[in-house]
């Protein structure tokens, strides 16, 4: 053994709060591998973020249409919404087992074949159009999304872990563009939907959106590069990792930074509707504003992450930011001296996508590094792990986002709705506050005694650089 990697296991024995690895590449050649892996970096990112965009447009291109269509059928409003809804709730309960199973499969091979099954269920959803039989088409819509949000969790649990081998030292940077992709979905797929829906009927929107995705998968399986890190075992179970304060905290944040924005769902719509006349276009507009600033944030917040490594400040500036532009957006009944108008929720709309976006992209980065830094081994098995836990809580706000968001506006109005999420927002910031203050005094405390301090949690030890070794403090 070197003295590289006599140190680095010596550091590592003394304190395992600390990650240290040898440099993969000597001075002599360091330029010659750093501008070849750029290079591959450069096409996996596309075919990412290609990948993301898709995956996003195919869940969205059905909202102008498929409502209308089905309400022919003689589906009801409440049975459509279970089919938009069961999507979310299969990806909640399916990735945290991809995540276990990611290890034996393989990140590449299980991204690819996400996107396989997802591009090809979206292509068989343009086929349902034809099935007259009420019981049929149901049956046939519940199955197709079910399918479809499978591939798709399948999909999001690899896609992490292949973000955070293939871009380690940009993992924050690399996220926000990738969330930059999903908000254009978000936006972009309801307009490309109506528009190849007015073009060419009920299925010309599934067959060019899953063919491209088809398409897309194939040629991952020759572009994207595979995963440099294949230690398969966790350091621990899916329960233990929940355990961990700071990991429950962030999931705790995630769900509700999804819920912040799905009981928009069943809400705006009816109450623009009610109370300023405007057309299902309209509204589609603020919706489209919500997801533009969401997406265009994410590489700013992203890159923030990044540079600063305060996870925990971004997160909990991001549900103060979530709590006033809620309490905006209804207006609250606490504002008595706002005036509710269009332009109003157009502002708020808008740093609703701004502050989820700060709230959320921190997110998965700082899972990961408190699992590490509380002992979980950082290799495929734990990425697995950790990748399907968050796909699974942010599914989870989507699922109860809608409910609760239906539930209130049932039994009171909008203005009221939006203020119970408003609370909640600044009730789980004030409680992430006071932990990540307790906990940094503890790190401060650590620092004293070890020389260095750790936000996610645990004490670490200053390693220096010498012998070409790199280390990363949590």
């Amino acid at each position: 053994m070197g003295h590289a990697e006599a140190g680095c296991a010596d550091r590592q024995q003394s304190n395992k709060n600390i990650l240290c690895w040898k440099r993969k590449s000597s001075v002599k050649n360091e330029n010659t591998k750093k501008a070849k892996l750029e290079t591959n970096q450069k096409l996996s990112l596309l075919m990412l973020a290609i990948g993301d965009f898709l995956s996003v447009c195919a869940l969205s291109i059905i909202s102008p249409f498929f409502p209308a269509e089905s309400a022919r059928k003689g589906v009801s409003a409440s049975i459509s919404g279970l089919i938009f809804a069961v999507y979310a709730l299969v990806v909640f309960v399916s990735s945290p087992i991809f995540g276990m199973q990611l290890p034996k499969i393989g990140a590449k091979p299980m991204f690819v074949f996400g996107a396989f099954v997802a591009g090809i269920s979206n292509v068989m959803f343009g086929f349902i159009d034809r099935l007259n039989t009420f019981e049929i088409f149901v049956a046939a819509s519940f199955t197709i999304r079910i399918v479809e949000a499978l591939g798709a969790s399948a999909h999001s649990v690899a896609a992490y872990v292949l973000v955070v081998d293939i871009f380690p030292d940009n993992i924050g940077t690399v996220r926000g563009l990738l969330e930059t992709c999903v908000g254009l979905g978000l936006s972009a797929g309801p307009g490309i939907g109506g528009l190849l829906y007015g073009v060419g009927g009920f299925g010309l929107p599934f067959f060019v959106c899953g063919g491209i995705a088809l398409f897309v998968a194939v040629v991952n399986v020759f572009i994207l590069r595979k995963p440099q890190r294949n230690e398969f075992k966790p350091s621990g179970t899916m329960l233990s990792l929940i355990r961990l304060p700071p990991v429950l905290i962030t999931c705790m944040i995630t769900t509700l930074a999804a819920m912040s924005g799905s009981f928009l769902d069943p809400t705006l719509e009816p109450h623009m509707r009610k109370s300023f006349g405007l057309s299902p276009s309209q509204v589609g507009l603020l919706f489209l504003l919500s997801s533009a600033t969401y997406g265009l944030c994410s590489p700013l917040w992203g890159w923030l992450s990044d540079r600063i490594k305060h996870y925990s400040w971004l997160m909990t500036t991001g549900l103060f930011g979530s709590a006033l532009v809620l309490l905006l957006l209804g207006p609250s009944p606490l504002l008595t001296f706002l005036q509710d108008s269009v332009w109003l929720k157009a502002v708020a709309l808008g740093g609703l996508g701004v502050s989820t976006a700060m709230t959320v992209i921190p997110t998965y980065q700082f899972m990961l590094d408190s699992a590490v830094n509380r002992g979980f081994a950082e290799n495929l098995g734990t990425h697995g792990m950790i990748s399907g836990l968050w796909g699974s809580v942010y599914s989870l706000g989507e699922v109860i986002g809608p409910i609760l968001g239906g539930t209130l506006m049932d039994n009171f109005n909008f203005s009221v709705t939006a203020t119970v999420l408003a609370l909640l927002n600044f009730l789980l910031a004030i409680i992430a506050l006071v932990y990540f203050k307790l906990n940094a005094l503890n790190s401060k405390a650590d620092k004293a005694i070890h020389g260095t301090d750790s936000e996610a949690g645990g004490s670490a030890e200053k390693c220096g650089q010498k012998d070409n070794i790199s280390c990363v403090r949590f």
